[in-house]
């Protein structure tokens, strides 16, 4: 399977050419309720636990293949995310610095759960990128393992220090991504005020550069989760803006408009598949990312269906097509 996928629309990273240093199936530290990828087939505690099948040579020979048929003008960042936590995978750090060799003048970013900062190694590898994107969910334990439900032994205090030593040890930007949730039973969970203003403490605390605030878009994996309205989110949004100083505060309502580009030297059956072997889609979705018509994209869509290869789910009214 390849390692290199997109570009892909990513809320605050534009365009991203996305590297997966897991792959199939997700692999994790987390079994986050709300994950668009579904629950976490290989949960695992520290990195030891995890046989990375994804090697530096991997990536690069098919990074080189991806790039000789994509205009990288069209390009924002390229980033580490894919099915599972990244730094589960030991080589990032000098998967980084192999693919900076090959291309100039395009960031790197990170998307992390935060839970492996705690070792020395991890800590190094992520101050090679220039954005680490990094997890916090809860203010508490308790709320850490009923919303990510982590592996044995994983704390959120350690979690939270860690992430201010990153900080002070990092030349990059530091954003911290907050998911605010609720569930179909009335609970808010993270999303109550009480609880939004102990995370705006341990944000102060840890100093990022911004804070990405969002609520599930994508099918979660578990039904009972449900996505906070755009009011609900406003408010979340003013509690941020009116208690942290020097810190950019986004909001998931006001995303980035994108630039389409084409797909070349792939045909559009391979470049879905992987596609949505990371994340379920609208036929928005692929559009976007591909900028190819929609009837095009339907029409293989539809092929696909009828291969058994994807399936139409709904959620909150609209139509998800996600990889079987």
């Amino acid at each position: 399977m390849n390692t290199v996928y997109g570009p892909v629309p990513s809320w605050r990273l534009g365009r991203s050419l996305g590297i997966d240093p897991i792959l199939p199936p997700k692999t994790c530290t987390f079994d986050c309720i709300y994950c668009q990828l579904g629950r976490t087939r290989n949960k695992v505690g520290i990195t030891e636990d995890y046989k990375p099948k994804v090697k530096v040579e991997n990536v690069v020979k098919d990074f080189k293949e991806k790039i000789r048929g994509i205009d990288l003008k069209t390009v924002d960042y390229i980033t580490f995310s894919g099915t599972g936590e990244p730094t589960l995978n030991p080589f990032i750090g000098k998967m980084v610095e192999k693919l900076r060799e090959l291309v100039e003048g395009i960031p790197f970013a990170i998307l992390t759960n935060s839970s492996l900062i705690f070792r020395e190694d991890i800590k190094r590898a992520l101050c090679n990128f220039d954005l680490v994107a990094a997890k916090l969910d809860a203010p508490s334990q308790e709320l850490f393992e009923r919303i990510n439900r982590p592996a044995k032994g994983l704390k959120l205090k350690m979690i939270i220090e860690n992430l201010k030593l990153l900080r002070r040890e990092m030349h990059g930007k530091l954003a911290l991504q907050i998911m605010f949730l609720k569930t179909s039973d009335g609970n808010m969970l993270n999303s109550q005020a009480e609880v939004v203003e102990k995370i705006v403490e341990i944000t102060n605390e840890i100093g990022p550069d911004e804070v990405q605030i969002n609520t599930p878009y994508r099918p979660p994996s578990e039904s009972y989760v449900k996505p906070l309205t755009n009011e609900e989110l406003m408010a979340i949004t003013d509690i941020f803006k009116r208690n942290t100083s020097g810190i950019e505060v986004y909001s998931r309502l006001f995303p980035r408009k994108l630039r389409k580009t084409k797909v070349k030297a792939e045909t559009l059956e391979v470049v879905i598949i992987e596609l949505l072997k990371r994340r379920p889609c609208k036929i928005k979705d692929i559009t976007d990312s591909l900028g190819i018509p929609e009837s095009e994209v339907r029409k293989c869509l539809d092929s696909l269906h009828a291969k058994g290869l994807v399936k139409l789910v709904k959620y909150k009214g609209d139509s998800y097509y996600v990889h079987v």
